[in-house]
């Protein structure tokens, strides 16, 4: 259905009242409608610039903007993948009061930027799974139809048609400001094809992207009759010896055949778990930065991704997924089934949850003792934790049906509901909801803290599918399935047409950097 939100006086007096923050913010570019003179923070904030919600010496540069009852058109997804819930509930919010902080949140985060720069917000529900998503939307865009100004949907369908020139280059948002903390700034430019082209919006208000976000979840009760105190996990985190050596020492020694059977089935006990090879792998090969791409002095991806880590990474990452200890694709692919193992108490180890896993009543209510932990790095040899958010996570991308002459309405809409997203819903959601609601001790807070700081190899994500699956799928995941070592032969096979594909997406950009002056 449909849905226009407007202001309603009514349901703004029901909703809490949250502090009537004043912004600054340095921008040299003009936007419609907005202040010649910018207010100093004083201004703003007030003689106390502590009350200043964004960071220090923000100034708003759209306090006085007023576009006259606009409309911004989303078409937003609302697709459930598995049982990850649609985020569309912290996007555009429930229909009414839910009584749970973060989406009333989003109630009134939508309500308040509708008011401070007078526009209405409409949404439009999109429902494709990941394998249709390119060709539903190409098919939209291609018609030329520029009823909508913004599309919420999946890095893996749409990255790879980013080329073809279907969407706006952000940069050409002149209200964007790209360095504030609610965008991903850095995993925005890892996404890019190159430099001066950004076409996929990762922010605060995109929040998909957090709740894709991987994470490792163990059953404490069962480490501490296996090992001991399960704080030991943590310290090795927190003193970056959380390796994948570190894991496979934790599996391997787990295995029970409960039943007697002398079979390795879904009724025996397992050191880790998931419901199948490849969705569940993404996240142990992001996190181990295997050196996926380089950047040449043009800005362009150079693969790189056949070197010794990769070869490395095959033989460690086979011999944790195919040994007795593991329990991969038990319940033929069903992922609820897996799930419900582990939270029997028949598993250390559960793959492929996101952190919006933790929002499920199945985890929430679950008689397990949970810790929640970033997945390991290769070796201690690699500098950072990485942490991968899930291919079918959705970002922001803008029609270029859209008129060029819309950018700065567009821009100046979505900064406002990504710097709101960022004060009023993330406080709930991700401190209140999911560092204290969904998780049992405050050293899982922590790992929580680890897990959303450090996003990276987001091209293998975004474009691994676009080449030949030589990134990830068809190399790394190709060979381990199959209980093979042999990565070097599976990108030999690709990479003289991974090579191609990549020298025509990127002959696709210079066209439209050359079409538009380099801008």
């Amino acid at each position: 259905m449909k849905q226009k939100l407007s202001l309603v006086l009514a349901l703004l007096m029901l909703l809490p009242t949250f502090t009537a923050c004043a912004e600054s913010k340095e921008n040299t570019e003009e936007t419609t409608g907005a202040p010649t003179d910018t207010p100093t923070a004083e201004e703003v904030v007030g003689e106390d610039k502590e009350e200043n919600p964004y960071y220090e010496g923000y100034v708003d540069p759209f306090v006085d903007v007023d576009f006259d009852g606009a409309t911004l058109s989303v078409y937003t997804s609302v697709n459930q993948r598995g049982t990850l819930t649609s985020s569309n509930y912290l996007i555009e919010g429930p229909e009414e009061l839910t009584g749970d902080l973060a989406p009333d949140a989003a109630i009134q985060r939508n309500l308040d930027v509708m008011e401070r720069l007078n526009i209405e917000l409409f949404f439009e529900p999109a429902d494709y799974s990941y394998d249709v998503v390119a060709s539903n939307i190409r098919q939209l865009l291609q018609s030329g139809d520029a009823t909508y100004d913004l599309i919420i949907n999946d890095i893996y369908g749409l990255a790879p048609i980013t080329p073809e020139g279907l969407f706006h280059n952000a940069y050409d948002g002149k209200n964007f400001n790209f360095d504030a903390p609610w965008w991903y700034d850095n995993f925005m430019s890892d996404i890019s094809l190159n430099s001066n082209l950004r076409f996929m919006l990762a922010g605060d208000y995109f929040i998909d992207m957090l709740r894709c976000t991987h994470c490792l979840v163990m059953n404490k009760g069962m480490y501490t009759d296996m090992y001991g105190d399960p704080e030991d996990v943590y310290a090795m985190v927190l003193n970056n010896e959380w390796t994948l050596d570190n894991f496979k020492m934790l599996e391997e020694n787990c295995y029970l055949d409960l039943n007697g059977n002398g079979q390795h089935d879904l009724n025996d006990q397992y050191g880790h778990i998931a419901f199948e090879f490849w969705g569940p792998m993404i996240p142990w090969l992001i996190s181990a930065d295997p050196g996926f791409i380089a950047r040449g002095e043009d800005g362009y991806p150079i693969l790189t991704v056949n070197n010794e880590r990769s070869v490395a990474l095959t033989e460690k990452l086979n011999s944790i997924l195919n040994n007795n200890a593991a329990g991969i694709n038990l319940t033929g692919g069903d992922e609820a089934k897996t799930e419900a193992i582990f939270l029997e108490g028949r598993a250390l180890f559960l793959g492929y949850q996101r952190l919006a896993s933790l929002e499920n009543a199945s985890f929430r209510d679950a008689e397990v003792d949970l810790a929640v932990l970033p997945y390991p790095k290769l070796d201690e040899l690699q500098e950072n934790y990485v942490s991968s958010t899930h291919d079918t996570a959705e970002l922001g991308f803008i029609p270029v049906a859209v008129p060029y002459d819309r950018l700065d309405f567009i821009s100046t809409v979505v900064e406002v509901l990504c710097r709101e997203t960022y004060v009023q819903v993330l406080p709930e959601y991700y401190e209140s909801s999911l560092k204290i609601k969904y998780t049992r001790d405050n050293t899982s807070a922590q790992m929580i803290d680890i897990i959303h700081d450090n996003h990276g190899n987001g091209f293998a994500l975004a474009f691994s599918n676009g080449l030949s699956g030589i990134l990830l799928s068809n190399t790394f995941n190709s060979a381990i399935s199959a209980n093979s070592t042999d990565f070097a032969s599976k990108y030999k096979s690709l990479e003289k047409p991974a090579t191609k594909l990549l020298e025509k997406m990127i002959e696709k950009c210079e066209d439209m950097l050359a079409e538009k002056g380099g801008r």
